[in-house]
């Protein structure tokens, strides 16, 4: 069969060490590796910009003189970029438009309506769990609980096709009328991994011989991380690392009363050193209570081999996950001190995390099984296409 012309619409920074930007580039490096052509077009800004890399174009959006953001949610801007992706999609051949997160498939379905391009969804969360969580007023946040409701009730039911990211995911798909759905996990690209050297960072950044419980990602809202912070704030044993390409300020704030000898805050845009940073810990923690997609910095530290104590809403079943109840900074601390306490469970989690994840969660795996929902959508084969709510 014919090598496919893929499209990754990516309505975000590119690249940087975030959870969407990371299951992107990973998804197109792998179908890339299978031969396949494919695109990533993204936003014009990124950190640690990378264009054309093993056999990935990317297209951007025309810059914003000025802006450079980075975070996740609303702002004035984005409108403008959204539409200039939709500019750039339909000028594109291609076979297929694979579209992330929301603002991606309204810029497809432009696409798909002038050039006839089939759309997948990939579905990274839900608004209705996200957006009011950006806002503080409860007026704003009233708007934008309707306002992701109606989002999620009328954008991925649009789709040619769907994929869900996790079991839960399939069933709020199901429940939104999407007609075709195929579950196909996030996986991790092991080159990522390589070269991680955690005794670097340790020396770099002081960290000494304490145990650390590392948080790498975006500090938004609907991270939950003020479980973290109170939950660390309880523990006498345990220093508090957070990393994020994005201001971390708030957390800051929020830890003041840590000593500085056991509390980190480092602002990075480069994924060689989020990776240093993660494995120079001992512990990692992600607290997101409600979580309906999968979360990439899960597989980050399994894979990393640092175990992870995860809310209910963030946990998958992978051996390194030791889960605690959602909500409970107190249960979230009592699992962070018994680790801490005990480095033989540590290493013995951590290398079952390790070897579970490199075995069962490549990418490569992860990419044939795309490439089946692609060339099913297409015609080309039946595919693993499941038929869900609307005939």
């Amino acid at each position: 069969m014919r090598p496919l012309r893929i499209v990754q619409a990516a309505a975000f920074p590119y690249p940087s060490p975030q959870g969407s930007q990371v299951y992107v580039r990973g998804m197109a490096r792998a179908l890339a590796r299978r031969g396949h052509e494919v695109t990533v077009a993204c936003y014009a800004h990124g950190d640690g910009r990378v264009d054309d890399e093993d056999g990935v174009r990317v297209l951007r959006t025309p810059s914003v003189p000025g802006y450079a953001n980075m975070r996740a949610g609303p702002d004035p801007v984005k409108p403008l970029l959204d539409l200039a992706l939709a500019v750039r999609l339909c000028a594109l051949r291609a076979d297929v438009i694979h579209a992330h997160n929301y603002e991606a498939p309204l810029a497809a379905y432009v696409a798909r309506a002038v050039r006839g391009i089939p759309v997948v969804y990939n579905n990274h969360n839900t608004m209705s769990e996200e957006l009011h969580r950006y806002f503080s007023h409860p007026a704003a946040r009233r708007t934008a609980r309707a306002l992701g409701w109606a989002l999620d009730h009328t954008i991925p039911r649009r789709a040619d096709a769907c994929v869900a990211i996790s079991p839960r995911a399939v069933d709020q798909l199901r429940a939104l009328g999407c007609r075709r759905v195929t579950h196909v996990p996030p996986g991790l690209d092991p080159v990522d991994l390589e070269g991680a050297d955690g005794a670097r960072a340790r020396r770099r950044y002081a960290l000494g011989g304490r145990v650390w419980v590392v948080y790498a990602g975006n500090p938004d809202p609907y991270q939950d991380l003020e479980d973290l912070v109170d939950a660390v704030l309880g523990i006498d044993e345990v220093g508090l690392l957070m990393v994020s390409a994005s201001d971390l300020s708030p957390w800051e704030a929020r830890a003041a009363r840590l000593p500085s000898e056991r509390k980190r805050f480092i602002r990075t845009p480069h994924w060689t050193e989020v990776r240093d940073l993660v494995a120079a810990a001992d512990i990692a923690a992600l607290p997101r209570r409600v979580c309906s997609g999968y979360p990439i910095k899960l597989l980050n530290s399994l894979g990393l081999g640092i175990p992870t104590v995860c809310a209910a809403g963030s946990a998958q079943p992978i051996p390194g996950v030791v889960e605690v109840p959602n909500a409970d900074p107190v249960a979230l601390g009592r699992a962070l001190r018994a680790l801490a306490r005990d480095p033989a469970r540590r290493r013995s989690l951590g290398e079952a995390a390790r070897k579970a994840v490199l075995e069962h969660h490549s990418w490569d795996a992860r990419a044939a099984e795309l490439e089946g929902v692609y060339r099913a959508v297409l015609g080309y084969g039946h595919g693993p296409l499941q038929t869900l709510g609307r005939g």
